[in-house]
Parts: structure tokens; sequence; C-alpha cells
């Protein structure tokens, strides 16, 4: 949509003063923008992520509001937080993907472990893969919560049985591929 942007400024240290002009002139460019296009932004909704290890001070303001920084804010189904950490993200997307896995589960005595396996991989594993090369390179105790979710579908798909060689290449590969 036109009226959903994301803007994103790398501040050298020192700069934070050129920094905020240059953002602030951007806002008003496309506060102009709007205007000129009839395009009709809520101020209210915007948000505003400073990503950085240190405290960083200044003001923005978007059409008279001033925007406040946020701890996290979510981008297309993604949530930033201001470390770059991805931890709520991931946690998020571990418990939608355990969810779907009970009702996988629920369902598993209708499917053979082919049709298990086809199901898990359209709509549990393609949840657990989306945007992962933002998120991909997040800590490894993180990633363990994923990669938990696969062993218990690998159980689902294959009845309990012990683990043999698998079309279910592991998350960590995959994300590596991508």
């Amino acid at each position: 949509y036109a009226d959903d942007i994301t803007m994103a400024h790398k501040i050298e240290p020192g700069e934070e003063e050129i920094a905020a002009c240059n953002l602030k002139n951007t806002l008003r460019r496309i506060t102009g923008w709007g205007r000129k296009w009839q395009v009709t932004f809520t101020p209210p909704k915007t948000q505003l992520l400073v990503v950085t290890r240190t405290p960083l001070e200044f003001r923005l303001e978007f059409e008279g509001l001033k925007l406040t920084p946020r701890e996290e804010v979510e981008v297309l189904g993604l949530t930033y937080d201001s470390k770059l950490t991805f931890r709520t993200h991931i946690q998020q997307l571990a418990r939608a993907a355990s969810r779907k896995l009970t009702s996988l589960r629920r369902i598993s005595w209708l499917l053979d472990s082919r049709g298990r396996e086809t199901l898990y991989r359209a709509q549990i594993r393609s949840t657990l893969e989306y945007s992962c090369l933002a998120w991909g390179g997040a800590v490894p105790t993180l990633l363990a919560l994923i990669d938990k979710v696969q062993e218990r579908a690998w159980r689902i798909i294959t009845d309990g049985q012990p683990k043999h060689p698998s079309s279910l290449h592991n998350l960590q590969h995959r994300r590596d591929a991508a």
C-alpha cells in the first residue's frame, strides 16, 4: 500500500544531528507527497525503532505527532527489536508452529506418513522459514526452539519410528542454504 512505508537510515557515531535532520526532511517530503497524491497517513500508527547498542536521543515528528522509540516493531509479520535479537519473533514463531503441529497430530491418523509430511511442509515448515534471511543469524538457543518443533513433527510424521535419512533437511541447513 502507498501508505505503508518502512524507512531505514544508518547513523554514524557523532552524526546524530545530521541524521535527525535528514530524517526530518524525509518525513516532510513524505507528508508533501501524500498531500499531492491524496494519500492519508495515520501518524498514530507510525512507529520508530532505533537499533543501537548505545542510547541514542533525537526527536522526530510525523505530521505533528512526536515519534517515540519503541523496543519492538512489526513489519510484514516480522518482529524487530532494538538489539536485533529477534527473541520475540522466534518465540512467537515457535508457539504458532506448535499450535499448527498440534492440529497435525490430531488428524495424523487420517493420513499416511507421506501425507503428514506434505502437510507439515506446506503448513508448518513454511511458517518456520518465513523471512529466515532476516532472523536466521539469531543465537543458537533461540534457533533451537524452532528446531524442536521440527523434531516433534518428525515423530508425528513417522509415527514415533526411529530416525532414518529424511527428506526433511535440518532447518539450520535450510537457513544456511537460503
